[in-house]
């Protein structure tokens, strides 16, 4: 986005970051893989109409999904002549992988993929400032005109003002284990939730499977894709039962559905096998994940090229896919604020285009339509009156003598949102009483946070933002009442719904509190429409069809 916007003809850009540019975030930790249509290898339409039915469940602007296909080489391309490494055959092409899902990778080489990235934009003339948090953007007029951030060492508060302002801040994860992904904490939602825009298919979190013992990852794409096992305690393999076609290479969806339908029978733990492997394909590993091939090798897991041992694998933490409704411009309802990557939803409003390959081309656009709209703008003014207020009220935290530290709200969050019976399986009555914790965390505790300096005052907010994303995924997922694959799987509405169900659900801050309401998509000026029907989720029907549940008067009953 930023390299994007210079090019565009931006006289300034800024690029914040609470950490170091390029060093921190989901992008600088994944997992080896850009999952990207390649027009040379791969048939557009079989494309299209994978993302539509999985992961997409016709929840997909159409619109957008044919731009990201159109639009997802050309990424490749810049970056590779930005100093990207990614693996390439003898003869010089791209090499192919297989992973998870229908599509296969290109494989870059870890880190040094984010930090080209960050050189890049250097060389671009863009700011980086580092160890700074957004806490507010800034309205002037309706308009956003920049934002308030604060340096979480030395405590400063500075004010940017902008002609436009792009939101590439993440998601949500949890704070769970993994490295990396600690400090995505839905700051940047919540700023614009907080602003007035609408936030977006918070419904559809994802979880992703990690070690259970050891605080190690991502990967697991390229796990699955060199032949890693899914194993239950019985040492049996059990994902062909799920997933016959892709087996151990399915979606994420899929996968997390198949752990919660083992652990149900019984047959807990998980474990992932990767002892088979020859030196050959931890070599692989080692150039394109190093990280977690290291790690391994730290604690005795990889000895001379081999792993010694399966590990214990689970699902955890409910992360969001939701982000800011954008139009094609990426623009917000906001006059002058634009979001890309995982601030826009992956299977929501903005289509199946996720992970690197859609921060890639959304991050273009939003950056290219974020610098026009400034040169219109030209120079802009903040209310220095919410300035004010801003500081004073993210301030106070400090100037606490006591109060609720934020490991403690962060635990209570943590404990009340990432029990898998919560938003892995659902039904309405445990996720009203898992909200019903929410808003205790969010009237009872949450106020009474504070801070012993800036870093913890980083922290706090964090812990703030993530009772805030808690609540817009629970109340989001109560309103959906139906199941719709792997992102939706209700016990009390286990059908898919295409009758009443075709909408895009959003939440709002208004003046009663947190508002949820329903937009149609636009099925008939898409070129794929689905079946207008009403039929069981395929995931409760292959369930229903291993003995696992029965479907009685339009519930689900475990057997």
């Amino acid at each position: 986005a930023a390299v994007k916007a210079r090019e565009a003809g931006a006289a300034k850009v800024i690029q914040l970051d609470k950490g170091y540019v390029g060093k921190t975030g989901c992008s600088a930790f994944a997992a080896g893989v850009y999952m990207a249509f390649n027009p040379e290898d791969d048939d557009y339409d079989k494309v299209f109409n994978d993302v539509l039915v999985e992961p997409g469940h016709f929840i997909v602007d159409q619109e957008r999904l044919q731009a990201h296909l159109e639009q997802v080489g050309q990424t490749v391309r810049d970056m590779e002549n930005w100093g990207i490494e990614f693996e390439r055959t003898k003869d010089g092409k791209l090499e192919r992988h297989k992973g998870r899902g229908e599509v296969d990778y290109i494989m870059f080489h870890g880190p040094q993929f984010m930090e080209a990235l960050a050189r890049q934009a250097k060389r671009k003339s863009v700011e980086q400032i580092n160890k700074t948090m957004m806490t507010d953007l800034l309205i002037r007029h309706g308009q956003v005109v920049g934002a308030v951030a604060f340096n979480s060492i030395t405590g400063e508060w500075h004010v940017f003002k902008a002609g436009a302002t792009v939101l590439a801040t993440g998601g949500t994860f949890y704070k769970g284990l993994c490295p990396g992904l600690r400090n995505v904490t839905g700051d940047g939602l919540v700023a614009a939730y907080k602003a007035g825009t609408d936030i977006t298919s918070m419904e559809f979190p994802l979880r992703n499977s990690f070690p259970a013992r050891y605080d190690i990852g991502p990967g697991m794409g390229m796990y699955v894709g060199s032949g890693a096992k899914f194993l239950n305690a019985k040492n049996e393999r059990f994902m062909e039962k799920y997933a016959p076609d892709l087996k151990d290479r399915a979606l994420l969806t899929v996968l997390d559905f198949a752990f919660a339908m083992e652990l149900k029978q019984g047959n807990a733990p998980i474990y992932l096998d990767m002892t088979h492997f020859t030196p050959e394909q931890v070599q692989r590993l080692r150039r394109v994940i190093p990280l977690p091939i290291m790690m391994y090798e730290r604690i005795g897991l990889v000895k001379d090229d081999r792993f010694v041992e399966k590990m214990e694998w689970m699902a955890y933490a409910p992360r969001s896919i939701g982000g800011c409704l954008t139009d094609k411009q990426f623009k917000t309802c906001l006059s002058g604020l634009y979001a890309c990557g995982d601030a826009i939803p992956w299977s929501g409003a903005e289509g199946g285009a996720a992970a690197l390959p859609g921060a890639a081309t959304s991050g273009s656009s939003a950056g290219r339509y974020a610098a026009e709209f400034a040169r219109e703008v030209g120079r802009v003014e903040v209310d220095e009156l919410q300035v004010q207020h801003v500081i004073e009220q993210n301030s106070q935290l400090m100037e606490r003598e006591d109060g609720i530290e934020h490991d403690h709200v962060l635990l209570a969050v943590q404990e009340t949102i990432m029990p898998y019976e919560v938003l892995l399986l659902r039904e309405e009555g445990r996720m009203q009483n898992a909200l019903t914790k929410i808003e205790d965390i969010r009237d009872n505790l949450a106020p009474y946070l504070f801070a012993s300096d800036p870093h913890y005052l980083r922290m706090a907010l964090e812990a703030k933002n993530l009772v805030t994303c808690a609540e817009m995924q629970l109340r989001s997922a109560i309103y959906r009442k139906e199941s719709r694959g792997g992102f939706c799987i209700r016990e009390d509405y286990p059908f898919t719904d295409n009758v009443n169900w075709l909408k895009w659900v959003s939440a709002k801050k208004d003046s009663e509190g947190m508002k949820i309401f329903a937009q149609d998509i636009p099925i008939d000026r898409y070129p794929v429409k689905p079946s207008l029907n009403r039929v069981i989720d395929p995931l409760w029907q292959q369930a229903k069809d291993l003995g696992i549940v029965t479907v009685e008067e339009e519930r689900i009953i475990w057997e």
